[in-house]
């Protein structure tokens, strides 16, 4: 009995010493960015770009260098293959932290065509986020050199997550989200796109992060909706407000309100809930969408006395409470009424919940897109007022 213990420990210590795949990394060219875009070479269909963090300018740097390269090739994987032959070292994307997707590309053809790699490597990071290059090339927006971060890929999913958290009209949106979005029937996915400012060429050099104001600058732009599986258009600021609010995301999203008739305030919705109830009345699908809102007040350009009355803080609540109807009544009018494009899932819901009626009233599953009703209600409470009672138009003499 005590050899068989004795087995089980030496077994178990040398299972422990270490990972059959283990990998040592000073092997590997980390990837940090990919960029695919439609192919310039007319015998190839993709263009694959990588942005490499670890290219170091001579052994005795610490700090790392970024390289760029890009193939052609009719699949992901044989662009990655061809940029090898340039290269001393074997591609490693478990670090990749950003996918760019060229605009025209994604026009023209749904991701699911070429994305299957990414799904089907156990390598590769799922939680890297997806953006749309507008305008531009993917591989353009890569190679920028951008400030603050020395990696030019952290510096774009930075940005973008703290857009998310604080800009409140954006959402980030991982690899694996985004496919499970095209992946499902009916539904269709919603992604951040970014553009460059200024001139790209001076952007790719390391001077550009030597200046003060840069050459070039990568800036987040809106968000881009998808039809059938394809990019369609983009949002405005206000459709991305309606949006966030819509899809139960608006924890962040700044609503503006006259509260005169020149001037603004602004609140921030700390706490959203939207719920959504299907039916029909007799064949035409109503969706009835109730928002609950609960927000601060971030500034008031107005005069005010918030504890002498009460009024001033009830006319802001229903007047916000009214341009959160109207901006929800603009980003249904983009996506559903002018695009025939289900991002909120609405469609969807009603295929799978409602599916005996659709059946009934002989309603195809991408028809009813377009025949939804929508019934909108809002209602805003401010809890909070910031530290002063007054306005500042309140408690100045001057106009």
């Amino acid at each position: 009995m005590k050899i068989v213990k004795i087995f089980i420990i030496i077994f178990i210590l040398f299972s422990l010493t270490g990972c059959f795949d283990y990998k040592e990394i000073n092997n590997y060219a980390v990837v940090s960015a990919i960029s695919i875009d439609k192919s310039d070479n007319e015998n190839k269909k993709y263009t694959i770009g990588v942005q490499i963090m670890n290219a170091k300018k001579d052994e005795e740097e610490d700090a790392s260098s970024i390289a760029f390269y890009k193939a052609n090739g009719d699949t992901i994987y044989e662009g990655l293959e061809q940029i090898l032959l340039d290269l001393p070292k074997e591609l490693y994307l478990g670090h990749n932290e950003v996918l760019i997707l060229g605009e025209d590309l994604i026009k023209e053809k749904c991701p699911l065509n070429f994305l299957d790699y990414f799904l089907r490597d156990s390598e590769v990071e799922k939680d890297s986020l997806v953006i749309v290059a507008k305008e531009k090339k993917a591989y353009d927006v890569l190679k920028i050199i951008t400030p603050l971060e020395a990696i030019p890929s952290r510096n774009l999913k930075e940005t973008i997550k703290i857009a998310d958290n604080f800009r409140g009209t954006l959402s980030s949106v991982t690899l694996d989200e985004f496919i499970s979005s095209l992946s499902n029937d009916g539904e269709e996915p919603v992604l951040p796109s970014v553009k460059i400012l200024g001139k790209k060429n001076k952007g790719e050099k390391n001077e550009n992060v030597s200046q003060s104001d840069p050459s070039a600058k990568i800036e987040i732009d809106k968000m881009a909706f998808f039809q059938n599986g394809r990019l369609k258009g983009y949002l405005t600021n206000e459709e991305e407000q309606g949006y966030k609010i819509l899809s139960d995301t608006a924890n962040g999203t700044y609503v503006n309100v006259k509260c005169d008739k020149n001037n603004y305030a602004t609140l921030r919705i700390e706490n959203g809930n939207t719920k959504e109830k299907l039916y029909f009345n007799n064949n035409t699908p109503i969706v009835n969408l109730g928002t609950n809102l609960t927000g601060r007040l971030l500034e008031y350009n107005c005069k005010a006395d918030f504890l002498k009355s009460e009024k001033y803080i009830k006319k802001l609540e229903n007047d916000a409470s009214k341009k959160v109807e109207k901006l929800a009544k603009k980003t249904i009018k983009k996506l559903y009424k002018d695009n025939s494009s289900d991002a909120l899932k609405l469609g969807e819901k009603f295929y799978s919940k409602k599916n005996k009626y659709l059946k009934k009233y002989n309603i195809k599953e991408k028809e009813i897109r377009k025949l939804i009703k929508f019934k909108i209600n809002s209602n805003v409470t401010i809890d909070r007022i910031g530290l002063s009672i007054k306005s500042v138009k309140e408690v100045s003499a001057h106009e």
